[in-house]
């Protein structure tokens, strides 16, 4: 493993997702096979093609935010700040105002605020006009507005930033805070991705896109990456925020640490907006370079818990890749989704995928790919079908897989000495 000046480790793990609220309650429900995907509460979507979501149920801002804050806040906000406040708790970090101008916020969404913050806009606009819009709402809009409501909440002084790569946005924010740390600017980073993407016109977009699944008639069986008889995607909500920190500050203060950072990739296909490269040459690119950036060998993975989103194209796309990348020994690795139980939380997708191969590593345990039920001819490898497998894991290889080509990959492991 190659050694760096400074090590990046994983503290806190805060979690809002289809299938569970807090990294507890999302591991179980991982490891028990338990789908969130469900038919969508939120609209009446009986007209749309596709009718299921997988939503963050039983989530209340206040829980987390105060009712005031939370009435003016765009959902993807509301997510953000909730998963920072459980990862922030889990990693028992108190940020004082000597850390807080050494603590930094990478943090990211696809969507931001074009369903709930925009629709109610319009409407408004169109019933009352200007004068009936609400002013707070201009503030809502920006993509940067979930980065900025950490800094405020919790008092951050440091660089806040926003990435916006679509699928790909955990992990490159992430990689961003990782940066941060190894090059002495930050001792302390919030990273992660929020969207709230469950609302009519953002959803019937991605409906006229032809990109989801259309098996309404059994919500818990629709998303099945890497099955045959896979037909789409599920579009999800969600919020992750993983705390990285520098290690020695870990160390030294006692944190709980899940897992090191050890190396990271990213490529562009550049062949369309759509389209997935099913060859997986570029993917695997940025399999290998996180590979080698890591100092390590193909032979060292021991499971990939990949992007595999049930979209044909792309889940063909990752399995060539790590062929591809790691030769043989991609037969010999689990491969998991969790996108089976999840759906696709879109800037979330990639965090929520780095903490279960944290818990993998901690719990020594893989999550499985639900509805494998026939086998795809061209997705061949050991996708850990349906129940959950112990394992020995110390080095996950995480990916993502956006619309328009952006590829990256993550490499965490198990904290050594």
């Amino acid at each position: 493993m190659l050694r760096r000046s400074r090590r990046v480790v994983i503290t806190g793990l805060g979690v809002v997702a289809p299938n569970g609220i807090g990294k507890d309650a999302f591991w179980s429900a991982l490891v028990a096979g338990k789908s969130g995907i469900d038919y969508i509460s939120a609209f009446d979507a009986s007209s749309y093609s596709c009718q299921i979501a997988g939503e963050v149920k039983g989530f209340v801002p206040s829980d987390f935010i105060s009712a005031r804050k939370a009435k003016m806040m765009g959902r993807f906000s509301q997510l953000a700040l909730a998963s920072a406040r459980l990862a922030v708790e889990d990693a028992a970090l108190r940020i004082t105002s000597s850390l807080a101008p050494q603590t930094t916020i990478c943090f990211g969404t696809a969507a931001s605020g074009v369903g709930d913050i925009a629709e109610s806009t319009m409407e408004a606009l169109r019933v009352g006009g200007p004068k009936s819009v609400q002013p707070w709402s201009a503030l809502e809009f920006p993509s940067h507005t979930a980065a900025s409501y950490l800094a405020i909440e919790f008092g951050i002084k440091g660089r806040a930033m926003t990435i916006s790569s679509n699928c790909c946005t955990s992990l490159d924010a992430m990689q961003t805070g990782f940066e941060q740390i190894v090059e002495g600017r930050a001792k302390v980073a919030l990273t992660g991705g929020s969207d709230a993407p469950i609302f009519p016109s953002p959803f019937s977009a991605f409906c006229a896109l032809g990109s989801l699944t259309k098996r309404n008639d059994a919500p818990t069986e629709a998303s099945r990456p890497y099955d045959l008889l896979r037909d789409g995607a599920v579009v999800s909500e969600g919020g992750v925020t993983l705390i990285l920190e520098d290690y020695e500050f870990a160390m030294d203060r006692g944190a709980p640490i899940y897992a090191e950072i050890l190396g990271y990739g990213s490529a562009s296909e550049a062949i369309g907006m759509r389209k997935g490269d099913v060859t997986g040459r570029v993917m695997a690119q940025a399999i290998q370079a996180a590979i080698a950036n890591a100092g390590l060998r193909p032979s060292h993975i021991d499971h990939a818990n990949t992007h595999g989103s049930s979209l044909p194209d792309y889940d063909v796309c990752d399995t060539n890749a790590l062929k591809i990348a790691l030769g043989a020994h991609a037969y010999k690795i689990p491969v998991v989704s969790i996108k089976s139980m999840i759906g696709q939380p879109l800037a979330a997708a990639t965090g929520f995928q780095t903490v279960s191969g944290c818990l993998s590593i901690r719990e020594q345990r893989l999550p499985p790919t639900i509805n494998q039920t026939v086998p795809d001819p061209q997705c061949d490898l050991d996708y850990v079908p349906n129940v959950t497998r112990a394992a020995r894991v110390n080095r996950v290889l995480i990916n993502g897989h956006s619309y328009g080509g952006s590829v990256s990959a993550l490499i965490i492991g198990k904290v050594e000495p």
